[in-house]
């Protein structure tokens, strides 16, 4: 029991020094506002981009019908692409805001700095919400899906020869002969 609270108390000090080192950064404010706002502005982005995507079905928790398979294809490779795009903004975008940092006084490269910060704030939002999305989208359609969840599933089933790792879902029939 003392081991496992000197690690706690351990891991805890190092959380602390590296915000107080954060602290001493001059875009800090910057990240504490995106600490605050990315999750909320990524929550909205998920639901919008439910809706927009056509994907309703993943908050009723039930399988996709045929329209929503066949769809699926085209719309993964450009949810991938939206989600790479987004990445490579957003770390262009906090990279300068590093560089001409957002701080708290007013300055020329303050508000350049802050302008990169709200692109970072704004491309990591959506990263985090197209993301989300394409790994719940993916697992909504096939359970072994994306590749990295495939191989953790496969190790789990080879460590524990338990078929629930593998997941098979079968198709309702009845569903696909309307189709």
């Amino acid at each position: 029991m003392v081991e496992v609270l000197v690690i706690f108390g351990f891991l805890s000090w190092l959380f602390l020094a590296f915000l107080q080192w954060l602290s001493t950064l001059p875009a800090f404010p910057a990240m504490l506002a995106a600490a605050i706002l990315c999750p909320l502005l990524s929550m909205r982005g998920y639901g919008y981009l439910i809706r927009h995507w056509r994907l309703q079905g993943i908050v009723s928790k039930r399988d996709p019908i045929p329209p929503e398979r066949f769809y699926w294809i085209p719309q993964k490779r450009r949810l991938r692409r939206m989600t790479l795009v987004c990445t490579v903004l957003s770390l262009f975008a906090w990279s300068n805001a590093l560089i001409l940092p957002a701080s708290s006084e007013i300055s020329l490269a303050s508000v350049f700095g802050w302008a990169n910060a709200v692109l970072g704030i704004v491309t990591l939002a959506r990263t985090i919400s197209t993301a989300t999305l394409y790994y719940n989208a993916s697992q909504w359609f096939d359970a072994q899906s994306p590749g990295f969840v495939r191989l953790l599933r496969q190790a789990m089933y080879k460590l524990s020869d338990n078929y629930e790792y593998l997941h098979p879902t079968k198709r309702d029939h009845e569903k696909e002969e309307v189709y």
